[in-house]
């Protein structure tokens, strides 16, 4: 994992009598935003925000505490990290709960959130991009944030069904034939023995002619 090489300089085109203006606009964002000072403080928690997490602007603006949001036992958020240049950390935490990117203009990566707030877990897709200022000093990370759990529901489903059989919840054939490619190699490798144990259900035809199909699930949901 490499480091920033190139520091992303923000130069306002906004005159300084408008810069109230412009605080203004990202509050009013359609998307979830925040940002965070080079004390890790909060300096700005949008509408967007407050709808996404249930908490209110006024109780995270000038804390460190935005972590509250979004999970019940304190850790750092990607902002946090990204600040800190933390960039080990944030492959630990983030990578094992979805995509990891790392570019010269921020960190983009995907996780599940308990979100305490609002009551029941959100898998969000997280941006965090570093703020310069002209002497190159980093002074903001500003944090962007998108509900996909719905997306990441149906890949689940989708996953569910391309493995498992839909009566038994068993394993299916294709997943059959990728776990026995995967034993042989590993066996080969490591130079193990390879067992197959295969069963039959005895009479099965014969129970299912005799009660019905509907029965005859049954008979194999509880035999699976």
């Amino acid at each position: 994992m490499r480091p920033l090489q190139e520091k992303q300089v923000i130069r306002s085109t906004v005159p300084e009598r408008d810069h109230g203006f412009a605080v203004s606009l990202m509050e009013h964002l359609i998307v979830p935003t925040f940002v965070i000072g080079a004390d890790c403080r909060v300096l700005i928690w949008n509408k967007a925000c407050e709808r996404l997490t249930g908490v209110r602007a006024d109780e995270v603006v000038g804390t460190s505490d935005h972590w509250r949001a979004f999970y019940a036992e304190r850790r750092p958020c990607l902002s946090d990290l990204l600040l800190a240049r933390r960039f080990s950390e944030i492959r630990a935490l983030y990578e094992s709960g979805g995509s990891f990117g790392l570019s010269d203009f921020g960190v983009c990566a995907e996780n599940w959130c308990s979100m305490p707030r609002i009551g029941h877990r959100l898998y969000l897709a997280i941006d965090a991009s570093p703020v310069y200022d002209e002497a190159g000093d980093l002074i903001a990370v500003v944090q962007t944030l998108r509900d996909v759990t719905a997306q990441k529901q149906e890949q689940a489903d989708l996953q569910v069904l391309a493995t498992r059989d839909g009566l038994t919840g068993l394993a299916n054939r294709r997943s059959f034939d990728v776990r026995l490619a995967q034993e042989a190699k590993r066996a080969a490798r490591d130079r193990l023995a390879l067992s197959l144990l295969m069963m039959d259900v005895d009479f099965f035809k014969l129970y299912n002619d005799a009660y019905g199909h509907q029965k005859g699930d049954e008979c194999l949901r509880a035999i699976a």
